[in-house]
């Protein structure tokens, strides 16, 4: 996969490098991420551009057929399915409610063959951008199109004993890392790691701490 991206009127330089993601492309703020997602599986995904209210039918619009979202929610999934090209809740068969905004992530079931999703919207810019960290599990993603290390150079809460959770969709398993002493290491071997999501990728973070926010600023320079 590769990824692309083109200088806009105010010589952009977004900085979005990935191997999730290929042809992402930015003008001025306004761009799109195409994500690879499996054929007939699972792929965890994180929105990064604002897209009007974030919403599913907004994020997501016209579906793949029977194509499902999950979202993490309260300790379980809230599951949405579409159907005409729209969106619905998949328990009640109600019009979804479900948001999609940067800084949280959902997994993607896609009933077709290995392709892409494409997501289309605002580059997130300013102070106090902030991913929420509650106690215990949240499927959260990079608040902006940026391949970040989670570190305290970055403003990540190192807390300690805290696991951050990846989906390897080609074995359908979770790749884990754990905080000790301040530095990521590989939860299963011990090695030292690098934590940095790619862009588009969601993952699960377990706070092991209080409640708490990741806060950073991006500007688009």
């Amino acid at each position: 996969m590769r990824t692309k991206a083109l200088l806009g009127l105010a010589a952009l330089a977004v900085g979005l490098s990935t191997s999730m993601a290929q042809n992402v492309y930015s003008l001025n703020v306004v761009g799109y991420v195409n994500i690879a997602v499996k054929g007939g599986g699972y792929t965890l995904c994180a929105n990064q551009l604002n897209n009007g209210t974030n919403g599913i039918n907004q994020v997501l619009a016209n579906p793949a057929e029977n194509a499902l979202v999950l979202k993490f929610k309260n300790n379980n999934y809230v599951t949405d399915i579409a159907v005409g090209g729209a969106w619905y809740d998949n328990f009640s068969g109600d019009p979804s409610t479900t948001t999609l905004k940067p800084g949280e992530g959902f997994f993607y079931n896609n009933p077709g063959a290995t392709g892409t999703i494409t997501l289309v919207g605002e580059v997130p810019q300013g102070a106090g951008l902030a991913v929420n960290l509650p106690n215990g599990y949240a499927m959260v993603g990079t608040y902006t199109p940026q391949k970040l290390t989670l570190s305290a150079t970055n403003g990540f809460p190192m807390t300690e004993n805290t696991l951050f959770l990846s989906f390897d969709n080609t074995v359908n398993k979770y790749v884990t890392d754990i905080i000790v002493g301040g530095a990521w290491y590989d939860n299963f071997s011990g090695d030292p790691v690098v934590v940095a999501p790619e862009v588009g990728q969601g993952y699960f973070i377990n706070n092991a701490g209080a409640s708490t926010q990741w806060l950073y600023n991006f500007t688009v320079q």
